[in-house]
């Protein structure tokens, strides 16, 4: 339930604005459900009364909205649903009562006086006992190594879910991927600044936050800072309004040893923020700081951008995530599901799949509101099932491509019969394309290499594997040719 949480914030953040978002949606906490109650917690008392009083609707209608279901919301202080300590909870389960869903409100970045790690935002925590956590000796003194670098993680701004080892790597992203891996085990080695780009929901804000967790697990003592351009432009605003643009400067230039800039194009147009981003990109860059941001877009096609701030961010590497094919979306929906201990078929993998093609974060959203509404009316996720739910979600559900279409669809092109790509004959002209179907075949099906090898003429399964294999080697040997066909021959079938 807590993804669904997470969705629901997802539709929550379209519809406010960022700076709403930010001050009342970002620290309210999923405590747990019952039934079609879902039971929210928040910092304190005004909180609980301001959320109710003004957005307690649009928080129900998200949730309706995400499970397809009736969600009433019930929101207290934390702690209000407890039955047992609060202290004790902080220390004993950071992971599901996280230091951060303790913060009072949000203010300014400051420093951990004791540790040397730079908090992206200065927080007020609810007293345990009459002292912070953080104060506390003795309830410092019980963190575990692996429970500190989870403080430090969220302190940082980071999502502790947001990992290499969460990241499911394939074609599209290997290189991308790659780069980040370097750069979190060498920072300011490899490639400073890293600038990576790509549409909406494809992984760069997961490529981005994981770059900065690995760092803090080789370097507990990194300070890390973790913000989108928007939370840079507002610091700045504040700053200039106090008239405390020494601290700002401090914070940004001087405390800061890996800084990681989310969605970069939106100082576009903005000249006083980039104006400072500027110089405190040559301050990193020179200190030897690491720099990482992610884009929309690559450097030289961002409007509004500076073209010394452009340059700049070409001075290392540029590296852009594209949309995933099949297998890789077939790959993030298995390892979603694993993860949410949702039951998923490979036919309804293959519809999702083959239903939402570009935008990863849209697929495993779709993915969690199916689980969601399997569970809540108590049905299996079944074929049938996904296909209604995918119909009332409006989702343009993909062409479910079987092998006999495929044989069809190969057998036009090169100017032959069906028959031909299932019959005996090994004549090149004809060997050839009933390799690539059976390529084809394996990879936009569910069938195993004996089925498939039934359903081409009888072959036997050996002969479906090396056919596959072939295809594979060319292919992975950058076969121009072969790659631009095999292209076209998918955009027939599902693409």
């Amino acid at each position: 339930m807590t993804d669904i949480w997470q969705t629901a914030l997802c539709d929550l953040k379209a519809k406010v604005s960022a700076h709403n978002f930010d001050a009342w949606f970002r620290n309210i906490r999923f405590h747990h459900q019952q039934d079609l109650t879902v039971y929210l917690e928040v910092s304190d008392d005004f909180f609980k009364a301001w959320i109710e009083d003004n957005y307690l609707d649009l928080i129900e209608d998200a949730l309706r909205s995400t499970t397809g279901a009736r969600i009433e919301v019930v929101i207290d202080v934390e702690g209000a649903f407890d039955a047992i300590s609060e202290a004790f909870d902080a220390v004993i389960d950071l992971e599901e009562r996280p230091v951060a869903a303790r913060m009072a409100r949000i203010a300014r970045v400051s420093q951990d006086d004791t540790q040397g790690s730079l908090f992206p935002e200065r927080v007020e925590l609810v007293p345990l006992g009459g002292a912070e956590i953080g104060a506390n000796p003795v309830i410092r003194a019980t963190l575990s190594r692996e429970e500190e670098l989870q403080r430090r993680i969220q302190a940082a701004g980071l999502n502790p879910r947001y990992t290499f080892e969460e990241y499911v790597v394939g074609p599209s992203n290997q290189f991308t991927h790659a780069a980040c891996a370097a750069v979190a085990s060498k920072p300011a080695q490899s490639y400073n600044p890293l600038f990576v780009f790509g549409g909406v929901g494809l992984g760069k804000t997961h490529l981005l936050q994981a770059v900065g967790i690995e760092i803090l697990r080789n370097n507990p003592a990194a300070r890390v800072l973790n913000l989108s351009s928007e939370h840079f432009m507002n610091q700045l605003i504040t700053s200039l309004r106090n008239k405390d643009m020494n601290s700002f400067r401090m914070q940004f230039r001087n405390n800061c040893d890996v800084l990681l800039v989310d969605d970069i194009q939106f100082i576009g147009g903005k000249d006083s923020t980039q104006e400072e981003f500027f110089h405190t990109f040559n301050a990193l860059h020179q200190g030897g700081k690491q720099i990482v941001v992610t884009s929309d877009k690559p450097p030289k096609e961002l409007p509004g951008i500076e073209e010394r701030l452009a340059s700049r961010f070409a001075w290392g590497l540029i590296a852009d995530i594209q949309p995933p094919e099949i297998e890789t979306r077939l790959a993030i929906l298995e390892k979603k599901a694993e993860a949410d201990g949702i039951s998923l078929s490979k036919e309804v993998g293959m519809l999702l799949a083959s239903s939402i093609r570009t935008n990863v974060r849209e697929l495993e959203g779709t993915l969690i509101r199916l689980g969601a509404q399997a569970l809540l009316v108590g049905s299996p996720l079944t074929l049938d099932f996904a296909r209604q739910m995918l119909k009332r979600m409006h989702v343009e559900q993909g062409r479910q491509v079987n092998v006999e279409q495929i044989i069809r669809v190969v057998a036009a092109h090169f100017d032959l019969k069906a028959a031909d790509i299932k019959g005996a004959r090994r004549t090149r002209n004809i060997s050839e394309p009933r390799q690539i179907a059976m390529y084809l075949a394996r990879k936009h099906t569910s069938d195993s290499f004996p089925e498939l090898g039934r359903k081409f003429g009888g072959k036997d399964h050996t002969t479906v594997l090396a056919a596959c294999r072939k295809i594979e080697g060319l292919v992975q040997d950058e076969d121009d040719q072969l790659i631009a066909l095999i292209d076209e021959l998918e955009a027939l079938l599902i693409r």
